[in-house]
């Protein structure tokens, strides 16, 4: 009976660290290379859903690399970011060629699933979007946060 009981729990618990381990669909890891905090959003095809869905705001420091770790994002159809101190938006010099979208953002915490203006937030406003590069030696999407656009 003790086996058996033992055997239930081993099992429970492997299947919970499957779980655990499978929760989330995509990495981002950003690295900040410029003299600042920034915040970062991000705009993904949520696979459970199935809407486009922007998400915000992850701080990621000055001169550090955050691993952003975000459910149910279908990595087929790629990851777009948008980067701000303010009202200053920082960038990957790498992805200025990438596609770009247009997207709403709040300055309050948010997730929006749509492209129309959202119903609330504040400051709104629609700012532009870089796809993000995939690195298949990391198995994760990855930003490089190097430059503040002119103009």
């Amino acid at each position: 009976m003790r086996v058996r009981a033992t055997r239930l729990i081993s099992t429970a618990l492997l299947l919970l660290a499957l779980t655990a381990a499978g929760a989330y669909a995509a990495e981002i890891i950003v690295t900040n290379n410029v003299g600042t905090e920034v915040n970062m959003t991000f705009f993904y095809l949520d696979k459970t859903s199935g809407l486009w869905t922007t998400k915000g705001w992850f701080k990621v420091g000055s001169g550090t690399d955050r691993t952003i770790r975000l459910s149910a994002i279908d990595e087929s159809k790629g990851v777009y970011y948008a980067c701000f101190k303010g009202n200053t938006s920082y960038l990957d010099s790498s992805t200025l060629e990438r596609d770009r979208i247009n997207r709403w953002i709040s300055d309050e915490a948010f997730e929006f699933d749509f492209k129309e203006k959202p119903a609330n937030g504040k400051n709104l406003r629609i700012v532009p979007f870089y796809k993000c590069r995939y690195s298949q030696g990391a198995g994760a999407f990855t930003v490089r946060i190097d430059i503040r656009p002119q103009g």
